[in-house]
């Protein structure tokens, strides 16, 4: 270009290098965003991190649920919980929810395990070992059962989304890592309210079981009938308690699902 004579010669040769330049540029970028939508499935695996990881998928998670707490009921370890036992977890959720309509490339992406850091010094959901005196803060007295005892398995369930290249390139490590942390959070929520709902069927079966027990009479029925008011009040403190608690935890998924997370989707 410097041997180009004169200034209007040099800026039309600057001008056709620009549009050759930015002309290339838009087919590459083109050509890359169609790879990636089109070959590469982009937009499909996104809204599946959404749908999964950040629990979009109503349906799926109740059922993911509720298929956990039969699996877990009753253990208070991880001991005996297998990567194969939450696999088939995951695929009873999936066939039985709208989830199995989902194409064949974006449910072989998805999978689940235990994320168990042993290096994790908050590991121990109740609480770290006792410490022998309280001069010395490294010596500790480990917990008399297993280690394992100690875990809630629940705390340690996650979905995970494999993305593959080149959509590693979109979606990376650290991305990840965020959708991790956000599932977790988002889980520990859905679980609470769960919680709160089952607490409540299993309060209407006690209330109905008190009634009947209190119209059978019999001779000790002015006892049973003073043990069911008794009964029956301390089940509306405890409904009152739990309605509460389920407000609460209902406005905080819905202003994290709606007004946080939808808002940064768009």
């Amino acid at each position: 270009l410097m041997d180009v004579g004169g200034n209007d010669d040099n800026c039309q040769c600057l001008s056709t290098l620009h549009n050759a330049v930015a002309a290339a540029s838009a087919r590459i970028h083109n050509h890359i965003l169609d790879s990636l939508n089109q070959q590469h499935h982009l937009i499909c695996h996104l809204k599946a991190l959404k749908n999964f990881l950040l629990l979009g998928q109503g349906d799926f998670v109740t059922s993911f649920v509720e298929s956990l707490n039969k699996e877990f009921r009753g253990r208070t370890s991880t001991a005996g919980i297998y990567t194969h036992t939450l696999s088939g977890v995951l695929e009873m959720a999936l066939r039985t929810t709208n989830a199995r309509f989902l194409p064949q490339h974006v449910l072989r992406n998805l999978g689940v395990s235990l994320m168990i850091d042993h290096n994790d010094p908050d590991r121990y959901w109740m609480g770290p070992p006792p410490k022998k005196n309280d001069d010395d803060d490294n010596d500790i007295i480990p917990w008399d059962d297993d280690e394992s005892f100690i875990k809630d398995p629940w705390d340690y369930v996650c979905l995970e989304y494999n993305i593959d290249s080149p959509l590693d390139a979109v979606v990376h490590n650290s991305a990840m890592e965020t959708y991790h942390q956000m599932f977790l959070f988002l889980f520990r929520l859905k679980r609470i309210e769960w919680t709160m709902n089952n607490s409540w069927r299993q309060s209407t079966e006690l209330n109905h079981a008190i009634l009947i027990e209190n119209k059978a009479g019999g001779i000790e029925a002015p006892n049973v009938r003073a043990a069911a008011e008794k009964s029956s009040f301390l089940l509306r403190r405890i409904a009152t308690i739990r309605q509460t608690m389920l407000h609460f935890i209902s406005n905080l998924q819905n202003y994290l699902m709606f007004e946080v997370l939808e808002g940064g989707w768009d």
